[in-house]
């Protein structure tokens, strides 16, 4: 087969040349987002036998179904430090509850958790004293700051009656209050309770570490395995909430490689 860069003028044969050492940084950088992020690994072969078509479609399958709108993939590419100062821009001209808890969710997600945590719990007044999501609100951002105990008081007086997916979520956060005081029979109880009905690996991974803290290594280590192997099944946008723990899974089967 005749080289390109043979029967090409010049300039173009040096575009083409160029073009195709670029083509294969993007795709080794995907590679790297493989390998990083979980994806199966037969991603590997398909981006490297296909580089093109293969690259096209990983973006379409793998990293496009991760946001349900162009709006949020524009979000998700802008920087958190223009959206941080969007934000206290629009909580200066309308100060409410929904605004403030909207700017200390992206100051979590910047590790911002004190600022965060003081937002949220100037919510806690007036008629907003007792919200269930408000409450549940600040006690997270408590777990974060390892208030533990702060956090379980706050979360024993939600009112959950109205709502059974906050009190889903109440229940794990009660397991990670436990977790954190060390009343792990509490805990693994409150993650037991929730087994089945929370969409996530959080009480799961919850119960790794009761397992771990109640020389249950056995038990804990197959919980990891199967957090990581059912993260690397998923579907993407299962991949993009669960990194977390596909993680903390990998970190913990690491630490014990006999195990593995």
């Amino acid at each position: 087969m005749p080289d390109p860069s043979n029967i090409l003028p010049e300039g173009l044969s040096g575009f083409f040349a160029a073009f195709a050492q670029f083509s294969w940084v993007i795709q080794l950088a995907l590679i790297v987002h493989v390998l990083r992020t979980g994806r199966p690994y037969w991603w590997i072969f398909i981006l490297l036998f296909a580089p093109g078509l293969g690259g096209l479609a990983y973006l379409f399958i793998e990293l496009l179904p991760g946001f349900r709108s162009p709006e949020g993939f524009i979000q998700s590419i802008t920087p958190r430090s223009w959206k941080i100062s969007r934000q206290r821009k629009t909580l200066e001209e309308t100060e409410t509850v929904a605004n403030r808890i909207q700017l200390a969710e992206t100051l979590f997600e910047a590790g911002q958790v004190q600022e965060a945590h003081d937002l949220a719990v100037e919510c806690l007044s007036g008629v907003f004293k007792t919200d269930p999501r408000t409450l549940v609100d600040a006690a997270r951002f408590k777990l974060a700051l390892n208030q533990h105990a702060q956090a379980l008081a706050l979360l024993e007086t939600v009112d959950t009656t109205a709502d059974r997916r906050l009190a889903v979520q109440v229940d794990v956060l009660t397991g990670d209050a436990f977790l954190g005081l060390k009343r792990y029979a509490e805990a693994e109880a409150a993650y037991q309770k929730v087994n089945g009905r929370y969409i996530g690996e959080a009480p799961r991974a919850g119960l790794a570490l009761v397992y771990e803290n109640t020389r249950r290594k056995p038990e804990a280590l197959a919980l990891w395995k199967d957090i990581r192997a059912k993260f690397r099944k998923a579907n993407p946008v299962w991949r993009r909430t669960e990194r977390k723990w596909y993680k903390l899974a990998t970190a913990k089967l690491k630490s014990a490689p006999a195990a593995r």
